[in-house]
């Protein structure tokens, strides 16, 4: 071990470890922070090996550096440097203000600014958390510009010190707000620095340039006929995007083609793929690595955080580039997404679709295509592994396939008995006649065959990867099929969670009818996701701001902080409520009629009072209407009462599901007059400036279902400690 003079010259020595011309052994903890560890090596050959480099990335992680050199220390290779420790400037509170102030640099560029004094408060708050370092639950009422609230310190930051910042939000409505609006203007205004940003999105988003061409290659034995010419049309778009990602497609794809073409983290070899430097996904992931901005979602964040738990992966890139400091827009979502992605879930559709890939009808799929591959070859190994396939492997596909079909009956039934879209498992599902009824028989006969099946794939696949002529016998079908059994493997293990865990697992477990064809889905989810957000997020990053418009309750921030685990002292958030500009009570009227029936007693009756307040609404206002509801049907029933009284006559009436979301925001503000129909994603995350919109009707609040398994057993859990649900987890 040697230390280091102020020019980096090597000073002192000690001895660490001895070995021999092969080896030496390299123990943890026997350097100290600020010191290089210089390892000999007798042949004088300064090339660090895969030990070293693997050595070296660790030592630098604590701060010591790494060198090689000569037996007569005449020459010597650093691998890594002594890391230095860089000092942070702070950012000045008051210039951050001064950005966000009727003299700075927001106002010289914005024709209709405004001053916010709570959008400059906010914006110095969160200053104050880069300066200092913690978490900032802020809640920023609507008017504040919350975004400009954030984004402004986070460049400021990013110049000080050249640290990114990943901002993370719910909705693609404030993504495209970030991406097209917010950070375009902000790089217009603020002249004295660069403004860098990027938008990423999912590995499945970007077209996969090696998987195309290798789904064309395979010709007929892949796709049905018919399917061939939307590979054509991927192909041609591809040479004239330069995205490369599903939105910017005109058309998009069936999924069975797009499951082949997409990009997918298993499958990538990365540098070694001949497709790298023009690749779409790597093209935007450079990008977001030079950004100062990094705008994602919570569901990519999440994956992250998924993966980086699965690795141990704290300091590298995954889904998303290393980081250390986050912004979580639309924070009252958090929770919800960390339940769609630390859980699991298994679909009858989503099983088939990969039996599918391996061995579709028609004689079409992975499988196949290896097949005709082998076929080629005259050598033992290729028809040894024909063999393989003919007698074990594809036989154990359609049985798989069999099995799950009969697995997923057997749980529709269930559900169909229950008389309920989405049935909880609780303990008392353990004793449940369905067991004895085939339930057991079904689930062992599954998850056996999916470990035959990852038996026999892996069998396949040690053989051919032996193979000398590994890509004459289909070396990238190969990385498919791994891909493929360790997704079955996934699901086998989600089955399992699910429906027969280990005793005293705390997860929450359902059964349920998804979508319009109700394809059965079982899934897990922790009960608590709270430690997990505490040990996996916040307690890893320097900077975390959670904001949105709706974070406390009665003032307090007691129920959003112990929802994302933040109640340990060394975790205790700054919190503060940040008043909207607007006064409410002068400029606004809340009106709520005593006179309508019960939505969930009468939702005939509800549906036509909720008609005659909006016509009366629409007519004092002349139009200019949001009328929100909780689901379809009820925009459908809405719609169809409105127009059987002529309503379009007077007002253009627009109608979510009859057109895309942008285009119906587009022609409401073009009208001025118009009454809109929405739903989900109409509730947050839009923004309408100026006359258009002047009445919002709500035709019933939002509560969580009660029988929701998640809300459920969150409200059990609080019954249980003595605490009253309704009033703990429903209002807040």
């Amino acid at each position: 071990m040697c230390s280091e003079d102020a020019d980096g010259v090597l000073q002192t020595a000690r001895v660490a470890a001895r070995g021999d011309v092969t080896s030496v052994l390299a123990l943890p903890g026997f350097a100290q922070r600020g010191e290089m560890l210089v390892h000999n090596h007798p042949s004088g050959a300064l090339d660090p090996s895969d030990a070293d480099l693997a050595v070296a990335a660790r030592l630098h992680d604590d701060g010591i550096g790494f060198a090689i050199v000569d037996n007569v220390a005449s020459r010597l290779y650093v691998v890594v440097e002594v890391p230095r420790y860089v000092e942070q400037t702070p950012l000045d509170l008051e210039r951050i203000a001064f950005d966000l102030g009727p003299d700075g640099a927001v106002a010289r560029a914005h024709q209709r600014y405004e001053d916010r004094p709570s959008q400059r408060d906010m914006a110095e708050l969160i200053a104050q958390a880069y300066n200092d370092g913690g978490v900032a639950l802020l809640e920023a009422g609507t008017g504040i510009g919350k975004s400009l609230g954030y984004l402004v310190p986070a460049l400021r930051w990013a110049a000080a010190n050249g640290e990114r910042t990943v901002v993370s939000t719910n909705t693609i409505n404030l993504q495209k707000q970030l991406v097209r609006k917010d950070l375009p203007f902000l790089a217009r205004a603020i002249t004295d620095q660069p403004v860098r940003f990027a938008l990423l999105k999912g590995w499945r988003n970007y077209l996969c340039l090696a998987r195309l061409e290798q789904a064309r290659a395979s010709g007929s034995s892949l796709f049905e006929d018919e399917l061939h010419h939307e590979l054509d049309a991927i192909a041609a778009w591809a040479r004239r995007t330069s995205d490369g990602s599903m939105s910017d497609l005109t058309e998009r794809p069936s999924p069975e083609v797009w499951d082949e073409v997409s990009a997918e983290p298993d499958l990538c070899t990365r540098v070694q793929c001949p497709h790298f430097d023009s690749c779409f996904l790597f093209k935007a992931r450079r990008a977001a690595a030079q950004a100062d901005v990094i705008v994602a979602n919570h569901h990519l964040l999440l994956a992250d955080i998924a993966v980086r738990r699965a690795s141990q992966n704290w300091d590298e890139a995954a889904v998303l580039p290393s980081y250390r400091r986050l912004v979580i827009d639309e924070g009252h979502h958090l929770e919800d997404a960390a339940a769609a992605h630390l859980g699991m879930s298994v679909t009858r559709g989503g099983l088939q679709r990969l039996f599918n890939r391996l061995e579709r009808r028609g004689g079409r799929g992975l499988l196949p295509t290896l097949v005709a591959r082998l076929r080629g070859n005259r050598d033992l190994l290729s028809e040894a592994s024909l063999e393989l396939i003919d007698a074990r492997l594809a036989p154990s596909v359609r049985s798989a396939r069999d099995k799950t079909s009969i697995l997923f009956d057997v749980l529709d039934e269930v559900l169909a008995q229950s008389g309920q879209p989405v049935l909880r498992l609780t303990d008392e599902f353990a004793v449940h006649p369905v067991w004895k009824g085939g339930l057991r028989v079904s689930l062992e006969n599954t998850l056996g065959e999916l470990g035959v099946l990852d038996e026999g794939l892996s069998m396949v696949r040690e053989r051919l990867e032996g193979s000398a002529r590994t890509e004459d016998a289909g070396g990238p079908m190969l990385g498919e099929m791994r891909a493929v059994s360790r997704r079955l493997q996934s699901a086998g293990d989600a089955l399992r969670e699910a429906l027969d865990p280990t005793p005293g697992a705390e997860t929450v477990r359902w059964i349920e009818a998804r979508g319009r064809d109700r394809a059965v889905a079982v899934a897990s989810v922790p009960l608590d996701l709270a430690p997990i957000l505490r040990d996996d997020l916040f307690s890893r990053l320097k900077t975390t701001i959670v904001t949105s418009a709706t974070l406390a309750a009665e003032g307090r921030f007691d129920f959003m902080a112990g929802r994302l685990g933040l109640t340990a002292s060394e975790l205790e958030p700054v919190t503060r409520i940040l008043p909207s500009p607007f006064d409410y009570a002068r400029q606004a009227l809340l009106a709520i009629p005593t006179d309508t029936p019960a939505p969930n007693r009468d939702p005939e009756r509800h549906a036509h009072a909720l008609v005659r307040i909006l016509l009366d609404v629409a007519d004092a206002a002349d139009g200019g209407v949001f009328v929100l509801f909780t689901s379809h049907r009820e925009v459908r029933r809405a719609a169809e009462l409105l127009r059987a009284k002529n309503v379009e006559r007077r007002w253009p009436l627009l109608v979510h599901g009859e057109d895309g979301r942008d285009r119906l925001l587009t022609r409401f503000q073009e009208s001025g007059r118009a009454v809109l129909l929405g739903t989900t994603s109409f509730w947050e995350g839009v923004d309408v400036p100026g006359d258009p919109l002047r009445a919002l009707l709500l035709a019933k609040i939002p509560f969580r279902v009660p029988t929701e398994p998640l809300t459920a057993a969150r409200c059990e859990a609080i019954e249980q400690r003595g605490g009253d649900p309704f009033a703990e987890y429903m209002v807040p």
